[in-house]
């Protein structure tokens, strides 16, 4: 009891400082920043759909509803649903605020998750609700976690199940040097890591790539019993160049985009590479699922739950829609160097460095928590006190590799080195170096070793919670003055255009939308940076009574539930548009009149409304 008690001051102060937080910064949100009626490009179009389906549930089509949440080829089902659910709460807060809360809601919800896995880990409430405090406030104090928390980007959602799959892994591989592995373990692992997967498609894949390494370092003689066992039953012949050639094909798209200049970003490749590696897939599972009563003899139990509840549930999602294979190969091929390597991100001071913009306010709290992690992490393979098969296996060795592991894959697959991608590491490092420098501590054996341990820690956690007070730290004073809040500027006349074009439409009218600015042709113009919150603003206006839907020829065949036709372009009239739009008409069999055209005063854009003739006014 004395111990669980010993836990509640630092816990209080987390509490304290997580309400701090969040209520400043959701006040600065609603006081400070103008264009809080808009998000990200990402955002935007995730909610236009999001509001697409909630007039189709309100129409009564709830096929056509549901169908996106079945398609989801870019972004994983789980962060629309949750948008779509809140268009139902009962609160009066406009749909851009219930979007942009997700983000803080998230990052709120770090703090328990890491107290509540601290707690278990280190088997103490009291390092638990330290480790917890402090690792927020790693979190926190940097340059974009706070405008990402007051967004509905996703790197606060990834913080969540990363840390989750974290301690996943390490019950997973605790369970199984217990000799088994229970049921509540296995479906944490399905929770955490689909929850990832879910978060985003390429994450998940990077971090079951990770889990695989990990297995192959822990378990080197079993893994050695799989291949042979694997060759002698399954890989023969044809099918073991066909799986040595699917392999290659996948690990050489990085390469491809670094050392050649071929355009693998086509459709056909991409249909190639979807047919090739789910034909592998297929006979894979098939393969294992015949063979199952052997196979568990063979393949390690922690493999088998991966197998199970992670990896297969995921691919299978992955490969009922090739869109989504399409969609990853995509990611692959984006090209933004905005810094030179994440783990530099992580490991540079701010402004030190034009290639490379640091994270931390205080990096050197950070640098110090990671080198006593390191020592301790060294200090642990040279002590004899265990065998290297039994550290091999160790539960917290087995999630820092992972996680170590997912940063390093991402580090070498992607050319997208946005610093946004190490955001969602932090708190998990945050975690795992507490957890190894607390380790460092129960190591000691005597009295003075303990004590010089003791002191090494208060001083990597006097570091740490220097952040609080550094030139920008959160009880500084300074904190919601100079950081970067407000995600979408401090412009309001940025977005006037959207709003202004939203203005002219009547919230009870049903509209079909031909976009221009979405069109390759118009990606020179000013009002092509604006193109999705042109979308947003007037389906935001019109999703309760009636619809703004975005024309798409494979998708509407009619446009006979539509009262309008609105043309979007920089100019009016406009050419490209008006042909668009004639071929659509022609086709559809659909005739219009002109009833107005507007510019807004920017001069960025026009809009052009048709009223659609029904039939039996044409008559």
């Amino acid at each position: 009891m004395m111990k669980k008690l010993a836990g509640i001051p630092f816990f209080l102060l987390g509490v304290v400082l997580v309400y701090y937080y969040s209520v400043r910064a959701w006040q600065v949100f609603l006081e400070v920043c103008p264009n809080h009626d808009f998000l990200s490009w990402d955002e935007n179009i995730r909610l236009s759909y999001v509001l697409d389906q909630y007039t189709d549930f309100r129409d009564g089509h709830f096929f056509r509803g549901i169908l996106p949440f079945l398609e989801s080829p870019t972004w994983p089902p789980l962060r629309s649903f949750t948008s779509f659910l809140t268009l139902y709460f009962p609160t009066d807060w406009p749909v851009t605020f219930r979007d942009s809360f997700q983000g803080l809601f998230f990052l709120i919800l770090v703090f328990p998750t890491l107290f509540y896995i601290a707690g278990k880990v280190s088997q103490s409430w009291f390092w638990g609700s330290v480790i917890a405090f402090f690792g927020f406030v790693l979190t926190i104090q940097t340059g974009e976690v706070p405008a990402y928390s007051l967004t509905s980007m996703l790197e606060t959602q990834s913080m969540f199940f990363l840390l989750w799959s974290g301690y996943a892994l390490y019950r997973l591989y605790e369970d199984d040097n217990t000799g088994k592995i229970t049921a509540s373990t296995k479906w944490l692992v399905a929770f955490s890591l689909f929850g990832f997967y879910f978060t985003k498609y390429p994450y998940g894949i990077l971090f079951f790539m990770a889990c695989f390494a990990y297995e192959l370092f822990r378990n080197p003689v079993q893994y050695k019993e799989v291949v042979v066992h694997l060759y002698k039953n399954y890989a023969k012949n044809v099918r073991l160049v066909y799986l040595i050639f699917v392999v290659l094909m996948i690990l050489s798209l990085p390469v491809l985009r670094v050392v050649t200049d071929l355009n693998l970003n086509q459709r056909p490749f991409k249909v190639f590479m979807y047919g090739i590696s789910l034909i592998l897939f297929l006979d894979l599972s098939v393969y294992f699922f015949r063979k199952r009563e052997e196979l568990v003899k063979v393949v390690p139990r922690t493999m088998i739950v991966l197998w199970a509840y992670a990896i297969f549930p995921a691919f299978f999602w992955l490969f009922l829609n090739p869109d989504r294979v399409n969609a990853l190969i995509d990611a692959q091929m984006i090209v933004n160097q905005y810094t030179r390597s994440f783990f530099l991100t992580l490991w540079t001071e701010p402004g030190a460095d034009p290639n490379v913009p640091g994270v931390f306010d205080f990096v050197w709290g950070f640098r110090i928590l990671t080198l006593f992690a390191f020592t301790s992490i060294v200090y642990f393979f040279v002590r004899k006190h265990e065998s290297g098969n039994v550290k091999r296996k160790d539960p917290l060795l087995a999630a820092t590799i992972v996680i170590f592991l997912e940063l390093l894959i991402l580090e070498l697959t992607t050319g997208n080195k946005q610093p946004r991608h190490v955001l969602q590491f932090i708190p998990a490092f945050g975690f795992l170096s507490f957890t190894w420098a607390l380790r460092f501590v129960q190591y000691a054996e005597s009295q003075k070793n303990r004590i010089a341990a003791y002191a090494g820690l208060a001083t990597v956690i006097g570091l740490v919670g220097w952040n609080l007070f550094y030139t920008q730290g959160l009880l500084a004073g300074s904190f919601f003055q100079t950081k970067p809040f407000c995600y979408r500027g401090m412009n309001a006349s940025d977005f006037q255009p959207a709003r202004e074009i939203a203005a002219e439409l009547e919230d009870d009218k049903r509209y079909i939308l031909i976009n221009a600015f979405h069109d390759l042709k118009k990606y020179e113009t000013k009002g092509r940076l604006l193109a999705s919150d042109f979308d947003l603003a007037m389906k935001l206006k019109t999703y309760k009574q009636g619809a703004v839907r975005n024309d798409h020829a494979y998708k509407w065949k009619s446009w006979s539930e539509f009262d309008s036709i609105l043309l979007l372009s920089d100019v009016c009239p406009d050419p490209f548009v008006e042909e668009k739009f004639e071929s659509r008409s022609k086709k559809l069999s659909v005739e219009s009149t002109l009833v107005k055209t507007f510019r807004e005063k920017s001069g960025i854009a026009c809009l052009q409304e048709f009223r659609i003739l029904k039939p039996e006014l044409t008559k």
